[in-house]
């Protein structure tokens, strides 16, 4: 099996132009600007120096990037950006330096777009060499199973651009003169620890004679790369800053899901966007604890301390209600524990003895209990049934996905290699409690049904397998697993194994499914397919539930590698032994004290909420952007709205006579219904939510037995197929009209600053000489622009060519190339779905745009979806399910209004499957509805949802797709297609 990467995945496609966006204006010929600049240099009387510099750098044979931008053009680009992108506008650049912050979720293909900007940036700018910085062996296995694995996937995108990648391994310090020399672009993989020392502990430091008596480090900076660091929050020290700086990088992009210290962020994509847009399995959690009271006294020793000498333990403390939960208390030596914790239970237990090292407590009615050890409790009752759960789940998920052809892994998290081996020392005789308790649980859930028992007839030991650290036996003697921290050198052949198994576990033909791991091996790998986590353990550590989860996040795949991002399908399901409510608040904290805001509404939240025609600009934003999403916030926050970013009592927007507008500029009132949509999206629940409200729908099987539903779907889904008459010369008028009107495009200047590069025995050197102004007209090659147009709208040369000929402008395409095309591109665009849509005729063919088979077959195969996404019918048999999928609070109350109406006979949410095409692109409508009235034939209506009446409220795209469906639908004879919103459903 092979991954499939795509290549249109809008959002990363932003991030990735973002950052090329960066550098706009600098020339490709970078190289050839530069020299010209130093022979300039000399005329002008500066020293001969430059040319000896050149020499030099010529003799090493250095083949380096040019940035020719100076820092205040940079600085308007990433303010441009900043603005496209809803993020806040910064006036300087962070710490007067080009680092530039990326912040993706995990599991959304953080990898693949910091890979994919390499290219791009090497396409735009000619900038071809790049360092990508880790901060540990894990992640470096994970990048460098990504390149190996993206290896052919970029060499088909971009076939004109050649390219090598290495690993910096330390032992040779030659590995760097390819990198330093090649003409290709070159990307070579680091971590910190590599780079960060001096000559004393690193090689890279070390002067060497095969270098011509100069250290590895003097040729990597003399190419100036690009740095691309993969978790800067682990390499923030001032030794590792100092190091980076070492290598006198052209800028420093940072990718990470959590930045500590943010610079200049240009991108980000947090957890709250990434479950919204669906971009990763949604967080379900099924909770085993234990119910009732302890039998016994329940002791467990968290940590013991000096100074004064005492101890926490976690007692069960009785509260007002009688109940008894489990609290952490602080206990000295001799203290009752009956009297700390108000529990008769613990009458006659205290601590005889308080120990550091090794950290213990000795109890006078039990004896010594060491740190994490417990008593009175049931954790290895509770370890039992949560390896169950995630067998059971395994199974029915199994059962669920084998019919798409997606293989289902659960992973489980151990802290002891010995309660996995026990007496064994691998894979192969491993009998720790966890196996055996897995063993003994797998057989006795398989035989609970036929289906799984088909599915599954292998015994469980071939099913499972562990990925540890491997000691190395000695004389003979047999490898075993051993117990690591995840941080070094012996866990590399543990994260080699899970790396290089990705793709042979994702694959049918090998029999493991559930994967044992360290919890120490939490960072730096995953695996799509991994449906279930159980965490063998208690959860405590700071970052542990974000971790674990991250290991699953990522969508999964199919055995084509297509990845199905289904969110009925697309679930993660953490087996936990707390509860839903603790899980969640836990993970909220875990986000915000890494920087993200979750949980609670932000300044910037509302920067995407698209503009109505009426207020967007000329070449100005399509969204509020930072600015206006600052100013709203500051009036929901004055009006007792919102307090610190939490909502409060006075938010009330499902309450009678609750307005809105009362409480923000009239600016923002025909966005109503969408801010308190955005605003209810900061809750983390909408994220995170409990087993129990998860629920498969039920088919209505006798639907598809009623001839007048057979005959109801055949009308529906007929097929058509579409020409367009479009005036030629109308297009011409309307688009050379539109491009004259646009605001002039400012011609490209900047500031180059001249210097020399000197490469010393010492190291690399440059010394500023002077400064010139320059325009770059000519300065670059000009982008072909008639195909640029002609690819965004089917036109054909002529019609471009005519067009802007006619506009008058070309001499701005010269000065300024990118901006020009975009600004023609969004004018065309704009007109040519105005005037499609009113030319368009809609003709009968044969077919269907989805079989009634197909129908019915997907329904049967239907999945589980979340009760806070469906509305319950109250006369089921109205419908093809038990329940209705909504998207929207419209959707949400039309499905109640036609559930309730006695004259609709039957209604159904159109699958996402049942799709026609329009001149904008494929439309999939909302609803189909049969209706009957007293002396009237039956009556067939199409309805599409929506908020607004109002056409100008809408993106053009939206109501050109409304009126080519009407035209559609008349063509097959169903007549009656309307748009619904609240107050005017129109049925």
């Amino acid at each position: 099996m092979k991954f499939k990467f795509d290549a249109k995945q809008q959002y990363q496609l932003d991030a990735i132009g973002s950052l090329v966006q960066l550098f706009d204006g600098q020339p490709r010929d970078a190289e050839a600007v530069l020299t010209t600049l130093r022979c300039e240099g000399q005329l002008e009387g500066s020293r001969n120096q430059t040319s000896l510099d050149l020499d030099l750098s010529r003799e090493v044979g250095a083949v380096g990037n040019n940035l020719v931008l100076d820092e205040a053009t940079i600085l308007q680009n990433l303010q441009a950006v900043q603005d496209k992108n809803g993020l806040e506008v910064l006036n300087a650049l962070a710490g007067d330096s080009l680092d530039f912050d990326i912040e993706m979720e995990t599991g959304t293909g953080k990898t693949y777009v910091y890979l994919r900007t390499i290219f791009e940036l090497a396409k735009a700018y000619n900038f071809t060499k790049f360092v990508i910085l880790v901060p540990s062996v894990a992640i470096k296995e994970g990048v460098t199973t990504s390149i190996k694995l993206m290896h052919q996937h970029f060499r088909e995108l971009y076939p004109a651009q050649p390219f090598d990648y290495s690993v910096y391994s330390g032992k040779s310090a030659e590995e760097v003169q390819g990198f330093a020399t090649s003409t290709n672009v070159q990307i070579m993989v680091m971590t910190i620890d590599s780079i960060r020392g001096d000559a004393s502990s690193r090689i890279i430091h070390q002067t060497r004679d095969k270098l011509n008596g100069l250290r590895p480090i003097d040729y990597l900076k003399a190419t100036r790369p690009a740095v691309i660091m993969d978790e800067p929050q682990n390499m923030e020290s001032k030794l590792s800053q100092s190091s980076i700086s070492d290598l006198d990088p052209i800028a420093t992009l940072r990718f990470s899901a959590t930045h500590r210290k943010q610079r200049n962020v240009v991108y980000r994509l947090d957890p709250v966007d990434a479950h919204d847009h669906g971009l990763v399995k949604q967080i379900v959690v099924a909770e085993v604890a234990q119910q009732g009271t302890d039998a016994a006294p329940y002791i467990k020793v968290i940590e013991v301390r000096r100074d004064p000498w005492e101890a926490k333990l976690e007692l069960a403390v009785r509260a007002a209600d009688g109940s008894t939960p489990r609290r952490v208390i602080k206990v000295r030596q001799d203290q009752e524990l009956s009297n700390l914790t108000n529990n008769p239970a613990y009458n006659g237990w205290w601590i005889t003895e308080l120990s550091i090292e090794p950290q213990y407590v000795e109890l006078n009615r039990h004896g010594i209990l060491q740190q994490g050890e417990e008593i009175g409790g049931n954790s290895a009752s509770i370890y039992r049934e949560m390896i169950r759960e995630t067998i059971r789940e395994h199974l029915r998920k199994q059962t669920m996905l084998a019919s798409k052809n997606i293989k289902v892994l659960s992973l489980f998290f151990v802290d002891k290699v010995e309660n996995f081996l026990g007496d064994g020392v691998n894979n192969v005789d491993a009998n720790g409690q966890f196996v055996q308790w897995f063993d003994e649980l797998f057989r006795e859930e398989r035989a609970k049904s036929n289906q799984w028992q088909e599915l599954f007839p292998q015994d469980p030991a071939v099913l499972r397998r562990g990925y540890f650290s491997v000691l190395k036996g000695k004389k003979g003697a047999a490898d075993k697993f051993q117990d690591t921290s995840g941080a070094t050198k012996a866990d590399d052949d543990a994260y080699d194994l899970i790396m290089r198994d990705k793709t042979r576990l994702l694959d049918d033909a090998e029999p493991v499914r559930f994967i044992f791991s360290h919890s120490a091996l939490r960072e730096g790998w995953d695996n799509p397919n991994v449906f279930q986590i159980c965490t063998l353990r208690e959860m405590g550590a700071e970052v542990e539930r974000r971790q674990t989860i991250g290991r699953g996040l990522r969508l999964p795949v199919d055995q084509t590698g297509e990845r199905v991002a289904d969110r009925s399908i697309a679930q993660l399901t953490v087996i936990a032994n707390e509860s839903y409510q603790a899980f969640a608040k836990s993970l909220q904290t875990e986000y915000e004290k890494s920087g993200v805001e979750i949980g609670r509404v932000r300044a910037q939240e509302f920067s995407k909420i698209p503009l109505y025609d009426e207020h967007i600009e000329p070449d100005g934003p399509e969204y509020f952007g930072y600015e206006r999403s600052k100013a709203l916030y500051e009036a929901l926050e004055s009006s007792g709205m919102i307090k610190d970013g939490k909502i409060t009592a006075a938010y009330q927007p499902t309450q009678l006579g609750f307005d809105l507008k009362q409480h923000v500029p009239d600016f923002y009132w025909p966005y109503e219904d969408v801010i308190i949509e955005y605003i209810g999206r900061s809750s983390i629940e909408r994220y995170v939510k409990p087993q129990s409200k998860r629920k498969a729908r039920k088919l209505n099987k006798e639907l598809f037995t009623n001839p007048e539903f057979e005959e109801f779907w055949r009308t529906i889904s007929r097929r058509t197929t579409y020409r367009v008459a479009v005036d030629r010369e109308r297009l011409i008028e309307a688009t050379v009209k539109a491009v004259k009107e646009a605001p002039s495009i400012q011609p490209l200047r900047i500031q180059v600053s001249r210097a020399g590069v000197k490469i010393l025995r010492g190291g690399t050197e440059a010394t500023e000489t002077g400064q010139r102004s320059a325009s770059l007209q000519g300065a670059y090659d000009l982008p072909d622009i008639v195909t640029e147009l002609q690819e965004a709208t089917s036109l054909t040369r002529k019609t471009i060519i005519d067009i802007l000929i006619g506009s008058g402008r070309l001499s701005e395409f010269i000065g300024n190339p990118n901006d020009f095309i975009q600004m023609v591109k969004s004018r065309l665009q704009s007109v040519l779905a105005e005037i499609v849509t009113e030319g368009i005729q809609y003709e009968k063919i044969g077919g269907y745009v989805y079989e009634l088979r197909e129908l019915q077959k997907d329904g049967q195969e239907e999945k589980d979806r979340f009760l806070d996404q469906m509305y319950k019918l109250q006369n089921p048999e109205k419908s093809d399910f038990d329940y209705v999928v909504y998207d929207s609070e419209p959707e949400r109350q039309f499905a109640e209004i036609l559930d309730g109406r006695d004259d609709v006979k039957l209604f159904m949410k159109l699958p996402s499957k049942f799709k026609i095409d329009t001149p904008v692109g494929l439309y999939n409508p909302d609803w189909a509805i049969i209706k009957h009235e007293a002396g009237q034939d039956r009556i067939y209506m199409i309805r599409e949802t929506k908020s607004t009446d109002e056409e100008v409220k809408r993106r053009p795209t939206e109501n050109a797709k409304i009126k080519a469906a009407i035209k559609h639908f008349a063509a097959i004879g169903v007549g009656d297609y309307a748009v619904s919103v609240p107050g005017a459903w129109r049925v």
